[in-house]
């Protein structure tokens, strides 16, 4: 509308100026948003050097704040035009106004979350007792990662009070100062479970006095025969060439049903007449794990000296063998691995690499769970070809279980032990407890920190310098809780569950 018609008590030289003022305080500027002007006019002292008829226009995505301020020179006592007051501007204002209101939303949901946390653990606690179990059966662990940065933290603080400090720091044969491991053990326990607290003290005393440990022999048969009657591991070791035909369909444990895989020739012709396991029982055998706490342990030649080594997933061990060793009698392979570290073997390099890393395996027992994951069928089949195609050129001794899953499953259960998926180094165990006479076990550690030194630690011995803790594994596993057992199986005499370092 016209702005004469807006206003019949101010001029239009008077209200250009002041419209100037009250939208812009703080810039000069040739155009006025919300004003349009046949041509672009320079105003002297609030005069313009001719008038022309000019046109407000409301912006609307501008809406009225705080009541503008009059300019210099306006009257006193005389009010403003409402044209004038409709079109004053308010975006700074509502973008302080919503700002404002974001920080509370996100300052109320973060409180929201920390209570709840801070009452389901309190909850644990009052109920006392165990353990607490959730719907599955398995042990409901806190994985507040946030814990495991403690250590570091608290690592510095010891750090300040020096030597003197009576006897609460202890200094390494490097001088370097680092808390005992109670603190390290029973905060980060801490925060990760309330059942783990008495584990603390437990964990110190037996890095401090590892040598102590003496073998329940009567517990670990016991505990074989258990198992023995959930899982017939001579049986379900491998599939049988005798006992499996061409073109016979196979399920898988962890997917649906209604996906199946179809046994062909080449499949059909690399599976072995008998389980490739070994013919008598072996004295001491050592699982291997691959925790970031294999780091620096120097346990290679103590793993190298046991009768028989079973490993997972194929890890590497030529460049890490003074922490890990070299020998290896056994090792998983998911057919993961074929896409992950050796690119589908879809170059001749990927290829050759794949040939060299089996031919170190000259004599050893490839375990290759197939049937575990239907998204695993199409690498299944590229593994099928590359075995064919290097028949008669490697020693590897291949097996390949069926569903053999349901079986270890249902004895863990037993346990109260029921994840998504158990992790390979309790599958290693079940398969290490029915051929060995004493099972020591090394690398299985899930936590980010060294309960040695304090230091943070990778997920995997071999993991690239640098690469940060993970807990994706949350998403299949309980590995805490599976430490949990462990541990309690070691106290017991069950197993020997090394995790200091070695001489």
């Amino acid at each position: 509308m016209n702005l004469d018609a807006a206003t019949s008590e101010v001029s239009r030289h008077q209200l250009l100026p002041l419209l100037r003022s009250l939208l812009h305080p703080h810039r000069k500027q040739h155009g006025i948003p919300g004003l349009r002007a046949e041509a672009p006019e320079r105003v002297l002292y609030g005069r313009t050097p001719k008038q022309r008829p000019l046109e407000l226009q409301a912006p609307s995505s501008i809406l009225p704040s705080s009541p503008p301020r009059p300019s210099p020179g306006w009257p006193l006592g005389r009010p403003l035009p409402a044209a004038v007051i409709a079109g004053a501007p308010a975006g700074a204002g509502m973008v302080r106004l919503v700002s404002a209101l974001g920080l509370v939303m996100f300052s109320v949901a973060l409180l929201i979350l920390s209570l709840i946390s801070y009452v389901s653990i309190k909850k644990d606690f009052l109920q006392g007792g165990g353990p607490r179990y959730g719907q599955g059966g398995g042990a409901r662990v806190y994985m507040l990662h946030a814990g495991f940065r403690l250590v570091p933290f608290l690592n510095d603080a010891l750090r300040s009070h020096g030597p003197n400090t009576g006897g609460h720091s202890r200094t390494t044969a490097l001088g370097h100062l680092h808390p005992p491991p109670e603190t390290c053990s029973q905060l980060a326990l801490k925060y990760l479970d309330p059942a783990f607290v008495p584990l603390g003290s437990a964990l110190t005393e037996d890095l401090l006095n590892s040598s102590k440990w003496s073998f329940n022999h009567s517990a670990f048969v016991q505990q074989r025969q258990e198992m023995a009657q959930y899982v017939d591991v001579p049986q379900n070791f491998s599939l049988l060439r005798g006992a499996v035909r061409v073109g016979q369909l196979m399920h898988y444990d962890y997917s649906s049903h209604k996906y199946v895989y179809s046994i062909g020739e080449n499949f059909h012709s690399l599976l072995p007449e008998a389980p490739p396991l070994p013919h008598r029982t072996q004295r001491r055998c050592a699982v291997i794990g691959n925790s970031g706490i294999l780091t620096g342990s120097k346990c290679g030649t103590q793993i190298d000296a046991f009768d028989f080594v079973f490993r997972c997933n194929f890890a590497p061990t030529e460049v890490f063998k003074k922490d890990v060793g070299r020998r290896t009698n056994m090792t998983t392979f998911n057919p993961s691995i074929l896409e992950k570290y050796y690119n589908n073997l879809l170059t001749v390099q990927d290829r050759n690499n794949f040939f060299l890393s089996l031919k170190r395996l000259d004599g050893a027992i490839l375990w290759i769970p197939a049937f575990f994951f239907h998204t695993s069928a199409t690498v299944t089949r590229t593994l099928v070809d590359f075995f064919v195609e290097h028949r008669g050129k490697l020693k590897v001794k291949l097996a390949w279980p069926g569903n053999i899953m349901q079986y270890v499953n249902s004895y863990w259960k037993t346990k109260h032990l029921s994840p998504k998926r158990l992790s390979t180094g309790i599958l290693m165990y079940t398969l290490a407890s029915s051929v060995c006479e004493q099972i020591h076990l090394y690398g299985f550690w899930p936590f980010g920190w060294d309960p040695n030194t304090g230091k943070e630690l990778p997920y995997h011995y071999y993991d690239k310098k640098g690469t940060k803790f993970t807990t994706r594994w949350q998403e299949s596993h309980q590995l805490p809780a599976e430490f949990k057992l462990l541990y309690q199986m070691h106290t017991d005499g069950l197993i020997k569950l090394s995790l200091s370092h070695c001489a």
